[in-house]
């Protein structure tokens, strides 16, 4: 399901409405480290976190009553899938500076035009069967307990400019509801207990 997300986004990215500019350049989701050295402008999405949303989980189990039984399963989870986005260059010194900035900052406008992506985007199991709910997204929002320094001393690359992407999908627990017949007769015993 992630890599169904990961060409949703590339789709996003895409769309032939998007700045001609980010709809050229490459979108990649490898890890951004020293040896990532792309051949042509790149837009890198580097998917480094999935984490339960609990404030959008259910606690009951789902019914649903159809052809005369009813279906329960597991609710499914909510799961915000965050990446980093960084943006590359081919050129050097100050031209390769401008052209990431400039791709950095059209691709930070593009995606905040989507607060939720749409169905025409999705794509795979994203698609088919469609998400319950929409996928909203929230851009250049890091929690306050993050920080980059960390990352890009894990990759041993310098700091560069960047920000976040989250998405929440939704994600069942269940393959196959469990099956119950429904009720087709209550008797109620009237009689009462001797004395």
């Amino acid at each position: 399901m992630f890599d169904d997300l990961d060409t949703t986004l590339q789709e996003v990215l895409r769309d032939p409405a998007a700045p001609p500019e980010l709809r050229g350049a490459d979108v990649s989701f490898v890890t951004p480290d020293k040896d990532f050295t792309p051949a042509h402008p790149a837009v890198n999405l580097f998917f480094y976190e999935a984490q339960e949303n609990h404030s959008l989980r259910e606690n009951g189990p789902i019914l649903e009553f159809t052809d005369g039984k009813f279906h329960r399963s597991a609710p499914p989870i909510r799961v915000d899938c965050t990446y980093l986005v960084t943006t590359w260059s081919t050129k050097t010194d100050a031209l390769k500076t401008q052209e990431e900035h400039r791709l950095l900052g059209l691709a930070l406008v593009w995606l905040n035009r989507f607060p939720v992506i749409g169905p025409g985007f999705l794509r795979g199991s994203l698609a088919n069967p469609p998400q319950p709910f929409p996928l909203p997204t929230m851009v250049a929002q890091l929690k306050e307990d993050q920080s980059s320094g960390q990352f890009w001393t894990a990759l041993g690359i310098a700091p560069r400019p960047a920000f976040s992407l989250t998405v929440t999908i939704t994600m069942a627990l269940t393959e196959q509801p469990e099956e119950f017949p429904a009720v087709q007769e209550v008797r109620l015993n009237s009689k009462q207990q001797g004395s």
